[in-house]
């Protein structure tokens, strides 16, 4: 049974949501307040989170967190399974700044419960459904665990860098596009500019210890994209 957590301040709204996916087989977790949901993930754990972004319009008050900040609360304390956000905003800065910190999807309000549930479900998929460790001569990818090997230590992988190299892998050999990275990883639309895959590539390339200059992982084509081209061993 998968654990969801749920985390919003409108009463009404967090009693359907937690109703809704009991009855759709989840354990459910809850709470209306940004500081009782770190306080919940330091006692127990859950498979996936979504949070509302308004979260200082809720019991906490004005001074309380808002759900960019929970988000980046988890992510600080190691949780690396899907996160969700739901807001009444529409600014595109918003979007962005959700999938800068983590996020990996996002609703605006009004929304269906039923295409809640779908995005949920394939966001868990995505998670934990495809093969999860690569070798590279004394480099070990381990994706289920969030981990690169090295033989004198190990780095930790953000849930976006593991989704990242995750698509870089199963496209080994493809030259990858920022568009296509950005639709695929953050599901920006086409033509949307950001730094954010350069940024994401960087940090994978240091966990991964790869020289730029003479890439064995991760293969930049100026003005075009990146390739991995590591070879399994």
């Amino acid at each position: 049974m998968p654990r969801i957590l749920f985390v919003e301040d409108e009463e009404d709204l967090l009693s359907s949501l937690v109703a809704f996916f009991s009855r759709e087989g989840f354990e459910v977790l809850s709470a209306r307040g940004g500081r009782a949901a770190l306080d919940i993930y330091s006692r127990s754990r859950f498979n996936v989170a979504v949070l509302d972004v308004m979260l200082h319009e809720g019991p906490e008050g004005p001074g309380g967190m808002d759900g960019f900040e929970v988000l980046r609360g988890l992510r600080t304390e190691g949780f690396n399974g899907p996160v969700l956000l739901l807001t009444a905003r529409t600014l595109e800065h918003d979007k962005l700044m959700a999938f800068d910190l983590g996020a990996d999807d996002y609703m605006t309000k009004p929304f269906s419960l039923k295409e809640l549930l779908a995005r949920v479900k394939v966001a868990l998929k995505r998670a934990g459904g495809a093969r999860s460790i690569y070798r590279y001569g004394a480099v070990e990818v381990d994706l289920d665990n969030y981990i690169v090997r090295h033989t004198d230590g190990l780095e930790r992988l953000s849930n976006r860098e593991q989704e990242l190299l995750r698509y870089l892998i199963e496209h080994r050999g493809k030259v990858l596009g920022r568009e296509e990275l950005l639709r695929s990883i953050w599901k920006y639309n086409p033509g949307v500019t950001t730094r954010t895959v350069d940024t994401h590539i960087l940090n994978v390339r240091k966990k991964l210890r790869d020289d730029a200059g003479a890439p064995r992982f991760i293969e930049t084509l100026h003005g075009i994209g990146y390739k991995f081209v590591g070879e399994e061993s």
